[in-house]
């Protein structure tokens, strides 16, 4: 049995990672959960940093198979945020899970027409 669990801990850790990959395209550009001309509702998301409201503009990273549903996410690149940010692309809004996957705390974000980052 002790071999058993030794061989499947050994398997798991040579599964390949999914590490960065480029944000999708779809992701990339202005977002509100408000109005788009209230800038504190803003969402700002460039191929390497997004923006919350009148916050500084942060490191990202995405993340392609991040949820084991295969859905991917965006997350601040600093150690120890939980947050993350998922495309859905049936309604074209971007969910932002402020506390984490499956946790209370969601804001919806739709597009700023015509404002692309």
């Amino acid at each position: 049995m002790q071999l058993a669990t030794t061989f499947a801990m050994l398997l798991a850790l040579a599964q390949p990672h999914t590490g960065p990959a480029p944000v999708p395209p779809a992701m990339l550009g202005t977002w509100t959960h408000a109005s788009c001309s209230t800038k504190s509702a803003l969402l700002a998301i460039g191929p390497k940093v997004a923006q919350l409201g009148t916050g500084r503009p942060m490191p990202i990273v995405y993340i392609a198979n991040d949820d084991g549903a295969g859905n991917g996410a965006i997350h601040w690149r600093q150690e120890g945020n939980v947050d993350n940010f998922v495309y859905v692309a049936e309604s074209k809004r971007i969910v932002h899970n402020t506390q984490g996957y499956h946790m209370p705390g969601q804001v919806v974000y739709t597009r700023c027409s015509g404002r692309m980052h």
